[in-house]
């Protein structure tokens, strides 16, 4: 079976792109097609949240492909080793002003 691109993943970024590209174009049309109101206003913007949701799974989805998934998610379980006695009091920078 021959792809469109040379390499595979040529081919997640063109569809990235295109997702990118019509999934506005196809949110704003059917948002015309709505009656005028607060609804209409509302379903651009969930719709435009959607989108980036979904992008951005996309991207970390990628990112975790092209790690690895066992390394990756051995780096998202892993934890920072935070000693309770290191800092002293007032030290911490979160309780700095």
């Amino acid at each position: 079976m021959a792809t469109v691109t040379k390499n595979p993943s040529d081919f997640f970024y063109g569809a990235f792109a295109a997702v990118a590209m019509i999934g506005p174009i196809f949110l704003v049309i059917a948002a015309s097609k709505m009656p005028e109101g607060l609804e209409k206003g509302e379903f651009i913007v969930y719709g435009h949240g959607l989108l980036v949701a979904v992008l951005s799974t996309a991207m970390i989805l990628r990112a975790a492909y092209a790690v690895g998934f066992s390394k990756a998610l051995k780096i998202a379980a892993s934890e920072p080793n935070y000693s309770v006695t290191a800092w002293a009091r007032g030290s911490v920078p979160s309780q700095q002003g």
